[in-house]
């Protein structure tokens, strides 16, 4: 059994440390490919907010063509470059000279800065609408546009940093950011949003160049994402620490529940060997008195005859009264068991029970008695409560010290009668208090000699106890003694007979 146990014991602990480790390696994983993909996600932003404010600018600059009323001369046609100069009149040059590089082959004069304004407009609502949908092509595109768009018209950073704060709160990072634009060339920065006192070796770095042939870059740095990763996981996270916790609480469960039955078994065999040697010394003893005053003859003599049968008498009480003990174990398991109610007057049993343990006590005791009124009566079952008493009188004489000294005071409330059994004696510990009403438990007492005792008493007192609706506790104070008080309803319950 012990061995078994404890394979048992390794193999539950086993069980819990394979599940333990297998979520911690998923859930790491997890969190490295969350993280992963978040970079993913705010370089995808960073684009995004690129494209969409590329094109805000690109419709800009297509309706303010559109509105200005200009004319156009080209200039110099040779090796493929138009040079466009806008008017508002005839007298003056405003805006902007912008440099296109045209194919000589698809040149042509109706290709003014009208048309130019059209087309960037129109590429603007048909492009910017479905960015993701034209993937790779879409970004040579927009890395095309950039070489143009970038010399009419210069990147607004507060608005492509207001762009990239909600495309990444619409996924989930709610997140500081700050962009700088630089030059690759030269690695100058050309346009920034980067307070002064930003500590940038604390952020994350996203770079991603937009155009091809002036090298210039997005440096976006972003809050380290850990704590968004774990907010997005939190789920996740929730619900397989609520999994382990109900499989560590069900394996603790289980075992406290296994210890219980070998502490149990334990108990069942220390008290089989325990009561069989108890049972067995009341007969030994009667036998041995029978048997002296047949073999011995000294039925004439009345003082020898009177002392044995005494002997006999109180041997064959003892007996009775053990086997009443052993037989009450099973009564909280029977559905029928039904308690006879009858008027007591607690003064005349509480009388007959002190003058009976005086006779059967190893040693004498003094006792006081406090009714509060003069005479209290209840309905309860006679056997039973002169049981619960009797036992209660019992361990306050066997536990206390020399003299004992045992009052019992009783008192009335509303509906309910309270007895207070108060001794002298040895007291309980703290850590047997709980324990002390369980079947079989015994508490160690070191130093001292053993009192003889199965462990059933107070199992005994407390089940009768709750069958008459009542309760019981203990106030108990090391060397010093205790006091059970008990708490009886005055009058039976339909429900509890």
């Amino acid at each position: 059994m012990k061995t078994s146990f404890k394979y048992m014991i390794i193999l539950v602990i086993l069980s819990l440390s394979g599940i333990f480790i297998y979520q911690l390696f998923w859930i790491t994983d997890l969190y490295h490919f969350r993280q992963r993909q978040n970079r993913e996600e705010i370089l995808m932003a960073v684009k995004n907010a690129d494209h969409i404010e590329l094109f805000d600018r690109a419709d800009i600059l297509g309706k303010h063509f559109q509105k200005q009323r200009e004319t156009s001369a080209i200039a110099d046609t040779e090796g493929g470059r138009a040079i466009s100069t806008k008017f508002l009149n005839k007298d003056s040059i405003i805006h902007s000279r912008s440099i296109l590089s045209l194919d000589s082959n698809i040149y042509h004069p109706e290709y003014s800065n009208e048309k130019i304004g059209k087309m960037l407009k129109s590429t603007a609502v048909e492009v910017g609408n479905d960015f993701n949908s034209l993937g790779e092509l879409g970004l040579q595109m927009q890395r095309a546009l950039h070489e143009t768009i970038d010399t009419l018209m210069p990147i607004r950073i507060a608005k492509f940093d207001s762009i990239l704060t909600a495309y990444l709160k619409k996924k989930g990072l709610e997140i500081q950011h700050f962009t700088e634009i630089r030059d690759l060339r030269d690695s100058s920065v050309t346009t920034s949003s980067i307070p002064a006192n930003a500590n940038l070796p604390q952020y994350d770095l996203t770079k991603w160049e937009y155009t091809t042939y002036n090298k210039k870059a997005y440096y976006v740095y972003t809050e380290p994402t850990h704590y968004a990763t774990l907010q997005m996981m939190a789920g996740i996270l929730t619900s397989s620490f609520l999994i382990f916790l109900i499989l560590l609480l069900s394996f603790v469960y289980m075992l406290r529940f296994l210890i219980h039955q070998k502490t149990v078994e334990q108990l069942k065999d220390d008290f089989t060997h325990n009561v069989t040697h108890e049972l067995k010394t009341p007969i030994a003893i009667t036998y041995a008195a029978i048997e002296a005053m047949i073999h011995y003859n000294i039925t004439d003599n009345k003082t020898k005859t009177d002392k044995y049968l005494h002997i006999c008498q109180e041997e064959l009480r003892r007996l009775s009264s053990m086997v009443e003990q052993i037989l009450s174990l099973g009564l909280e398991h029977k559905k029928e068991f039904k308690l006879k109610f009858e008027h007591i007057c607690l003064n005349d049993m509480l009388n007959k029970i002190i003058e009976q343990q005086n006779i059967k006590a190893s040693k004498p005791f003094r006792t006081e008695l406090i009714f509060t009124p003069a005479t209290i009566s209840l309905e309860a079952d006679r056997t039973h409560l002169y049981n619960i008493i009797s036992n209660l009188l019992d361990n306050a004489v066997k536990y206390s010290s020399d003299p004992p000294f045992i009052q019992i005071a009783a008192h009335t409330t509303d509906q309910s009668v309270i007895i207070r059994i108060t001794d002298n004696g040895l007291g309980i510990s703290k850590e047997h208090l709980p324990y002390i009403f369980d079947k079989f438990y015994r508490i160690p007492i070191e130093g001292r000699t053993p009192v003889k005792g199965y462990g059933i008493g107070l199992f005994y007192v407390k089940t009768m106890i709750q069958k008459h609706n009542g309760s019981i506790h203990v106030e108990s104070i090391p060397d010093k003694g205790s006091s059970f008080i008990i708490t009886l309803p005055q009058l039976s319950q339909k429900h509890g007979q």
